[in-house]
């Protein structure tokens, strides 16, 4: 039975939020609201979706593979805190 999740932009995790980010291609504002339905996959779902996934990564990986890699957690570090100026990083 699929289920749903609605959450404030404004409510999300730094991580979350910056993951649905990159998967809508734009920012979240703070008054947005994020519903998620999930619903139990066939094994045959499943493995197209993971196959998606991993072509993604792939892809990302392909755009930034002369890119250092501190530089990539820079450049986020920074994306995140222009959204968030009060985000600190956890270690």
């Amino acid at each position: 039975m699929p289920e749903l999740v609605t959450h404030k932009a404004s409510d999300l995790k730094p991580q979350t939020r910056a993951a649905l980010e990159a998967e809508f291609g734009r920012f979240l504002r703070d008054s947005d609201e994020v519903s998620i339905i999930t619903k139990a996959l066939s094994e045959a779902e499943h493995q197209a979706a993971l196959r998606r996934l991993e072509a993604h990564y792939a892809r990302m990986d392909e755009r930034t593979k002369d890119i250092p890699e501190e530089e990539i957690e820079e450049i986020m570090l920074e994306a995140l805190r222009s959204i968030r100026p009060d985000y600190e990083e956890r270690r």
